[in-house]
């Protein structure tokens, strides 16, 4: 498709400043997200750290603590996307 070096590199560039904009997003968000599985988790909410609850508080639990690694992978797997697909792109082009 892109038959210009000028912009495969552009492509490149697009790429990294997508992933660094997905990235500076992440940051910005990882305090609340945080304040909000901490509330959740809390005596008044599902009370996670009481022994007695039913299992599927517990499994709530479970998924509720599981959030934060599996948004933050989320976006890892995003930003590792954008900023490589550009560059995956250009060498499959240049193996043809």
């Amino acid at each position: 498709m892109i038959k210009h070096k000028k912009a495969t590199g552009a492509m490149i560039f697009f790429g990294m400043m997508m992933g660094v904009m997905i990235w500076i997003a992440f940051t910005q968000l990882l305090g609340p997200v945080t304040d909000a599985l901490g509330n959740a988790r809390a005596a008044d909410q599902l009370d996670c750290d009481n022994e007695s609850i039913s299992m599927g508080t517990k499994g709530t639990c479970v998924i509720v603590d599981w959030t934060l690694f599996g948004w933050a992978g989320a976006v890892i797997a995003s930003i590792i996307g954008a900023a490589g697909g550009g560059i995956t792109d250009i060498i499959l082009k240049k193996k043809q």
